[in-house]
């Protein structure tokens, strides 16, 4: 088949159809589905989302166990953190804690009374139908949820302050909460297993104190829910970056500590480009190939194996590898591999890369796209690999001449906060920590791969974005200017 032709599948889990055909297992797939873990931590492009349609597909295998997908929408995030009663005396943690409970319990009641037949505890079979009825084979959403118990709640207070320490109390009383638990628990009684997973959890979360507390409140909910049955297991699926946030808010971290962390090493994102590369053969009637990756990409790049040049040029994340393979593939033109194709596209991912690490800490470093368009012009065909009096030297240039109106950014400037700043670069991949010499030799250390206390002697741009700020690559003279 002609390479230009290969369908590397869609950028979003949900929405590629033939996913499973392609997924490739992992430890922590393996550990997931044996139930091992409820807290799912990655990076934007990590295959949280893969994970998540790959175990429900597993789970279902089980006549017994009733999956249950909650994926808030944008608009439905955006609306619970616009609602003034919640800014102004609703929006604490345990208040969220009961309207996850309510959401999660209506939602499993409401999948088992649609499908269940009668093989369960009669009167909460009865009781989960009626249910069912109620709302039409589906709960409501969480914006709905949300506004029942709210509303109930201002009846009876003008704030949670109000309540004293009938809190509690009220709370489980305007969730309905004993209600729904004696049933649920019956329903595990009889056999039946719930599955909760929860995704999508950073569409709309903008740091703000009430969205960190939307998503404590989940944490909560979910210790409270598990506790109730051996049966009920919950599976939130958190980026990294907001993982991290929550637990500087709680004073419970320790109980969120049990995480799978995902992970890809080398040999596993080659083996995804494989599968992809295969499942095109077979829907094309290709003749099966050895080694497909082969068929499709150069040997090598340069004096680098591809293999290493391509993944050297991701965070170790399958979404970046699938999309410097699509730029590649769909500049090739036949059936040959091009190395002089692969770099040149180089640059188009790098500036894609680049764009997309902007749009991932968004809430957390709003300008920082500012920040590398500053950089980019500035440090025009700067060398990539760093001392540390070069860096300060250029830091100090960007916190004079950048104007980047930004809270966070503006507090390093005003405390002059090298350190402070380099750690920000260090924390979202853009540079390594560059150690030389040792017993192991020279390394950089990357914040998504190592646990590591950088030292910023020396550091290096990651290989993903250095074609868009425009480093050189064998320059080591001190460039103009620094």
């Amino acid at each position: 088949m002609e390479i230009s032709k290969i369908n590397w599948g869609d950028d979003s889990a949900e929405r590629d159809n033939n996913l499973l055909s392609y997924f490739v297992g992992t430890e922590s797939y393996n550990r997931l589905l044996q139930k091992e873990k409820s807290i799912i931590v990655g990076r934007k492009g990590s295959g949280k989302s893969a994970l998540r349609k790959k175990l429900e597909q597993d789970f279902l295998s089980d006549e017994n166990t009733h999956v249950i997908n909650i994926s808030p929408k944008y608009s439905s995030i955006r609306n619970i953190l616009n609602e003034k009663s919640l800014t102004e005396g609703f929006g604490e943690e345990i208040f969220f804690l009961h309207s996850w409970l309510r959401q999660m319990m209506l939602d499993s009641l409401c999948t088992i009374g649609h499908a269940a037949k009668g093989k369960y505890s009669t009167d909460s079979i009865a009781f989960s139908r009626d249910i069912a009825n109620q709302l039409n084979r589906t709960s409501k959403d969480l914006v709905e949820n949300i506004s029942e118990v709210l509303g109930r709640l201002k009846v009876k207070a003008g704030s949670l302050g109000d309540l004293g320490l009938q809190l509690e109390r009220e709370l489980r009383n305007v969730a309905d909460a004993d209600s729904l638990e004696h049933h649920i628990t019956e329903l595990t009684k009889s056999g039946a297993k719930f599955i909760i997973m929860v995704d999508d959890l950073d569409l709309g979360w903008d740091n703000s104190e009430l969205s960190n507390n939307l998503l404590l409140g989940l944490l909560s909910a979910t210790s409270h829910i598990m506790a109730i049955s051996e049966n009920i297991h919950v599976m939130i699926f958190l980026r990294e970056d907001v993982y991290s946030i929550l637990m500087e808010k709680t004073q419970h971290s320790d109980k969120y500590r049990n995480i799978e962390r995902i992970r890809w090493g080398k040999d596993e994102l080659i083996s995804l480009l494989e599968e992809r590369i295969k499942f095109n053969f077979n829907i094309t009637s290709s003749p099966p190939q050895e080694h497909p990756i082969d068929v499709v990409f150069p040997k090598t790049v340069g004096t680098h194996n591809t293999d290493n040049w391509l993944i050297e040029r991701t965070l170790s994340r399958p979404r970046e590898l699938i999309q410097i393979s699509r730029f590649y593939t769909e500049s090739v033109a036949g059936n040959d591999p091009s190395d002089d194709i692969l770099k040149s596209c180089e640059g188009t991912y790098s500036t894609w890369k680049l764009d997309d690490l902007c749009t991932e800490y968004s809430n957390q470093y709003p300008g920082l796209s500012e920040v590398f368009s500053y950089w980019k012009t500035a440090f025009f065909r700067y060398k990539h690999t760093l001392r540390r009096d070069d860096l300060d030297d250029m830091i100090f240039r960007l916190f004079d001449e950048a104007t980047i109106n930004q809270e966070w950014f503006n507090k390093f400037v005003s405390e002059v906060d090298l350190d402070g700043f380099l750690n920000v670069l260090y924390e979202i991949g853009f540079i390594g920590d560059f150690v030389l010499g040792g017993e192991g030799g020279s390394k950089t250390f990357y914040s998504y791969t190592d646990k590591h206390e950088p030292r910023f002697e020396e550091v290096q741009i990651h290989p993903c974005f250095r074609k868009a700020v425009n480093t050189v690559d064998r320059i080591r003279v001190k460039a103009k200017g620094i």
